[in-house]
């Protein structure tokens, strides 16, 4: 919908080109779905975004979406990780860092010895081995581990850190040290935003969106193919076919490659040979007086050590106000990621049992939730592991045999929100009609 906004933006004043968005499914936004029951909002995708990217901000503004803008409780920055069922906050600076029970002074020593450590000369040295060679196996294994589940619903020994995290890969090569590149980018900045939504939660936007382009919006039209013919592209669907000069394909890499196959099946091959984890999104809302101590913050997130098929926890509406009324927690539960692609083979009340057990074992609830919610993504997000990274540079190589055709979807350059309207806009824009 993004490559759609930048499309009709580029082409605004020629008469001569048309631009269709044809989209499979009857609703809009793919996983991005805010689901408003009573006086509850509850997302089965995506919760927010983060403010600091200027093309995001614009895309809002261009949509007349400033004022519905909410942004995370400060309240709710501290997170926590989660061992043997007893949280402990992620600490904020060296200060904190060096009370953090789980660590010895041998661990606390080893973090701060990051300076001394040579830079990394592997272009494929996943985000774990990078953690324990800069920071030691502890840090690795507390901290890493669990955020790469969180972001990635990934295992941090297999997602390369140069393609998932660039910017660190870049800070280390650059500055020989996280912690140097810390001290010089003091002024600067290093990369941080609020996380942030919307009033109507995150479905907003893609209203906003269904809503301005409705005449250019073809739903419930699934494409069965797209080949070429001559100089230009021939796009079948369920009920037509079109033919353009041409084609973004935003749909995810399983589907890209049925669609692009009759045109070219080295490239539907390595799009197949793309991993994607699965999720299962359970919302549970509990009575406040359920717990004898309120949970504050952001949520927690568990390292895999701990042997859990829940990845983490947030507090929803800790996070955003309005989520639920006063006397009363919003909880989000993710369970499942590349570790645990058994979820799949769980029933609903399995998985939603398992999120309750898990708030009742960790947060001690003492009753059973008063609402719940539920979404299972079996493709939820794309682990950018070795095999991804080989795939991308065969898939930038195919490209170059197909002028006109473009890949736009999380499976490259990014899996945020935030990434996917950037590289809609940057396709957009090697648009040459």
């Amino acid at each position: 919908m993004a490559t759609l906004h930048y499309l009709k933006q580029k082409y605004a004043s020629r008469d001569d080109v048309r631009v269709v968005l044809l989209e499979k499914s009857v609703g809009l936004g793919g996983s991005i779905h805010s689901v408003t029951r009573r006086n509850y909002l509850f997302e089965t995708g995506p919760n927010g975004l983060l403010d600091s990217k200027p093309r995001t901000l614009e895309l809002i503004g261009e949509l007349g979406l400033n004022g519905e803008i909410v942004r995370a409780n400060s309240s709710a920055k501290i997170r926590y990780v989660a061992l043997q069922d007893a949280l402990h906050a992620f600490p904020t600076g060296p200060a904190r860092f060096l009370t953090f029970k789980p660590f010895s002074w041998r661990d606390k020593v080893r973090v701060f010895g990051e300076i001394f450590v040579r830079k990394g000369s592997d272009p494929q040295e996943s985000v774990y081995d990078f953690g324990a060679r800069r920071f030691g196996k502890k840090f690795a294994d507390i901290f890493l581990d669990p955020m790469v589940g969180g972001i990635y619903g990934g295992d941090a020994r297999e997602i390369v850190l140069k393609a998932a995290f660039g910017r660190i890969h870049e800070l280390e090569a650059r500055y020989g040290s996280l912690f140097k590149a810390m001290i010089k980018l003091q002024k600067g900045g290093m990369p941080n935003g609020t996380l942030t939504s919307f009033r109507r939660g995150q479905a907003q936007l893609i209203a906003a969106l269904g809503q301005r382009y409705s005449k250019h919006i073809d739903s419930n039209q699934g494409v069965n193919a797209v080949t070429r013919i001559a100089e230009r592209f021939n796009v079948v669907t369920n009920d037509d076919h079109y033919e353009a000069d041409e084609v973004f394909v935003c749909a995810p890499a399983p589907q890209a490659a049925e669609i692009l196959r009759s045109m070219s099946v080295p490239l539907a091959q390595t799009l197949e040979g793309i991993r994607y984890a699965p999720l299962a999104v359970i919302g549970l809302v509990f009575p406040l007086k359920a717990f004898s101590q309120k949970p504050e913050g952001f949520g927690y997130l568990i390292p895999s050590s701990e042997g859990k098929e829940v990845l983490g926890v947030l507090f929803e509406s800790n996070i955003f106000a309005h989520r639920c009324v006063s006397d009363e927690i919003l909880i989000r539960v993710m369970i499942g990621g590349a570790r645990h692609p058994e979820i799949l083979k769980k029933s609903r009340e399995e998985l939603t049992a398992l999120a309750v057990k898990e708030i009742q074992t960790t947060l001690k609830a003492n009753a059973q939730p008063v609402e719940t919610f539920f979404a299972q993504w079996p493709k939820a997000i794309p682990q950018y592991d070795r095999a991804y990274v080989a795939a991308e540079a065969k898939i930038a190589e195919e490209l170059k045999r197909w002028p006109g055709l473009y890949l736009v979807a999380n499976y490259r350059k990014g899996v945020s929100l935030n990434d996917c309207i950037e590289n809609a806009y940057q396709a957009a824009q090697g648009s040459s009609l």
